[in-house]
Formats: C-alpha cells, structure tokens, sequence
C-alpha cells in the first residue's frame, strides 16, 4: 500500500506564507487533480512531499514513515517537475540506463517504445530537444519509472494537442495496467 497523509503543513518564504494548514491525504491506487492558479502552492506541495524543499511546519508520511530524509520512504514516489534535473549534455539511451540505477522498477523497453510513439530520437543529447520534446523525455520517463506514486507536475506545457492527448491516453492505460497512485498538478482547467 502506498498512501501520502500530510497534516497541518505550511511553508513560508519570509513573511510570504504560500501553504496554510494544509491537510490531505492521496491513497493508493487513484488518480488526484490539484487544480489552480499559477503561484497557489500546488509545485511547493509536490516538491516538500519529494523533498526537495523543506515545510516551515507539519508532516507528511509515506505508508506511515517520516518521509522527511527518509529514503525508503521517498523510493515509493517519483516527481515529474517543470525544472530539468537530468544532465543535458547526455544522450537520451543513456539517461534511460542511468535511471535503472535510481528507479530500479524502470521499464527501459516501456521508455523506449514511448519515444518510437512520440518521435523522440534517443540518439540525441536532452539539452538539444525543444521545449516540448524535453517535456515528452520528462513524461516517459514518469511513466516508465513505475514508482508506486507519480507526480505530474504541468505535465502538458508546452505539449502540442496531439502529443496532450496521446499522454492522457497512456497515463490512463498505465494506471489501468498497474493501479499506480498519478497525481496531476495544473492550472489548466481543460
């Protein structure tokens, strides 16, 4: 079972508080929207659950563990973010090796098989993709991970309708396949 609670959590940067009280809990095996404007706290949720950033006050748990430095905790979720934490100058094959090492559940065939559905050649080197195919490495690599819960976080910007479409059509059939926790934050309403 993988299930997030977080009870009474804020984050303040200074005197500027953007999460307030926030108590929520994601179970297993759902899929979540957290809809809202863009500044509302929705990456600063994602990224104290991840820990990437700490909260000012409050917890949050991971199947009952501290989440907080605790790495057997955070192996059980996996957070797709606008900013690129992959090494740009490294071509996008080996990225998918590499990842084996971080998420050893990572379905390289799966990732690969994307990219011949995207169009995303693994030959090239992640810094030299557009925009919108960085955002497609980012997806397959979220959909490939096949960590017990998934963040999306803006999964679509940048995307072409098209490309918006075939990803929602292959979350859909991942979480139908695996019943994988896929929480999507977004301030697009559509």
């Amino acid at each position: 079972m993988s299930e997030i609670v977080i009870k009474d959590l804020h984050k303040s940067y200074g005197k500027n508080e953007v999460l307030h009280g926030i108590n929520l809990k994601f179970e297993e095996g759902k899929i979540y929207g957290l809809l809202g404007r863009n500044g509302a706290g929705k990456s600063t949720l994602l990224n104290i659950i991840s820990n990437r950033i700490y909260a000012t006050s409050g917890s949050i748990t991971i199947d009952g563990e501290d989440s907080k430095e605790n790495d057997n905790a955070l192996s059980k979720i996996y957070c797709m973010s606008e900013t690129n934490l992959y090494p740009v100058g490294m071509k996008i094959k080996k990225l998918f090796d590499e990842m084996q090492f971080f998420y050893p559940e990572f379905d390289k065939e799966y990732a690969l098989d994307l990219c011949k559905k995207f169009s995303v050649d693994i030959r090239k080197k992640l810094g030299s993709l557009s925009t919108g195919y960085g955002s497609i490495y980012k997806l397959i690599v979220a959909l490939a991970c096949n960590a017990p819960i998934v963040f999306f976080d803006e999964p679509v910007l940048g995307l072409d309708a098209t490309h918006r479409e075939m990803f929602y059509k292959l979350m859909l059939e991942k979480y139908s396949e695996t019943g994988q926790t896929f929480v999507i934050s977004t301030h697009l309403i559509e």
